[in-house]
């Protein structure tokens, strides 16, 4: 089979939908070796996958302009030159213009419909081209029961499949030693304001107080975002024990997520959360939020708190004194299984 793939909704430091676009194409390429690979991405493609057996088509994605641009018309002129026999978007949008292979794309979340003073113009005006996408792909494949949900709802034509994300990635990080019981530390996020670091932040001031040895880091959080929460620390008296690394290289990321004592989303909503299925992959205790819908997704492994300082203040204290579990053996579903249902759902169309 020849697999054209757009990944250009993936910017460089998109976070999660980097690490899935990059997990998705790895473990196509080795899970069907003779497949031929097609690549329409950013420029951080070129050097992530310069062992993998695949082609790469740049497009320059950092702007929405751009991004929108390759994807409506660069992408598929790219599938058709490479004489692929599907195109899959690994973001929500599959250009649904000319003739061509058939064309799956992913449907991550619609918070942009939920929540849509989290974006600016730009962003919502790019989103709209979801729903024509939606309603057009020959499929889309929602990475929860959640999406697919919500799919259903803001593009009601559409053809849906639920593929949930791997949980098993962090096999391919670098073994680090765990903190030292007496430095634990907290990781939470900050590279997007749904992800609501400062939540975690007021809920941190209470919490620093009882356990005086243990430090907040903050990852993702930038420029006058950082500053702002920053401030915040500083009103609350607690500065000295909250760290803003910023957007942090992808072995800082692992490093820093996998010597974590707890791991906290407190965001305003999810379509899946990858950080939990590292933090379950490392039996790392979790704390979510009761509106983000990753309690869906994650069961009972996570705590659940309310969006609120003194609940979220609670459940950190009670993760904070919860035992590490035993890591990486247990039978997770794995990104291998991702793909392997992704070619048997291409052969039914």
């Amino acid at each position: 089979m020849r697999v054209a793939f757009d990944i250009l909704g993936a910017t460089e430091k998109s976070g999660g939908m980097r690490l899935h676009a990059s997990e998705i194409v790895r473990a196509w390429s080795e899970t069907f070796p003779d497949d031929a690979l097609l690549l329409i991405a950013g420029t951080w493609a070129t050097s992530d996958f310069a062992d993998a057996n695949v082609d790469v088509v740049v497009v320059n994605n950092e702007k929405v302009t751009s991004r929108a641009f390759g994807q409506l018309l660069k992408a598929p002129r790219a599938a058709k030159n490479f004489a692929a026999d599907v195109l899959i978007s690994l973001s929500p949008i599959v250009s649904p213009f000319g003739e061509g292979p058939k064309r799956l794309c992913f449907q991550h979340d619609w918070r942009h419909k939920k929540n849509p003073q989290e974006f600016p113009l730009a962003q919502r005006l790019y989103r709209k081209l979801w729903e024509v996408s939606a309603n057009r792909a020959d499929l889309n494949v929602c990475i929860s029961a959640k999406a697919e949900r919500e799919t259903r709802q803001f593009a009601p034509k559409s053809r849906t499949f639920v593929i949930e994300n791997g949980r098993d990635h962090a096999r391919r990080w670098a073994s680090h030693e765990h903190a030292a019981p007496d430095t634990p530390h907290v990781v939470t996020f900050g590279h997007h304001n749904n992800k609501r670091p400062e939540l975690v932040i007021d809920a941190w001031a209470g919490v620093a107080a009882e356990h005086p040895e243990a430090r907040l880091t903050v990852l993702g959080a930038r420029d006058a975002y950082a500053a702002e929460l920053k401030s915040r620390t500083q009103e609350l008296g607690i500065s000295s024990a909250v760290d803003f690394p910023g957007f942090v290289t992808p072995q800082e990321y692992e490093r820093s997520l996998s010597t974590a004592a707890v791991v906290v989303m407190a965001s305003t909503d999810e379509g899946f959360g990858l950080p939990i299925a590292e933090a379950e992959y490392f039996g790392i205790p979790a704390v979510i939020t009761s509106d983000s819908g990753m309690s869906e997704i994650f069961g009972d492994y996570p705590l659940v708190a309310d969006p609120t300082p003194a609940s979220m203040g609670r459940a950190l204290a009670t993760a904070l004194s919860a035992q590490r579990a035993g890591s990486g053996a247990r039978a997770l579903w794995s990104w291998d299984d991702v793909v392997r249902e992704m070619r048997s759902q291409i052969g039914n169309l």
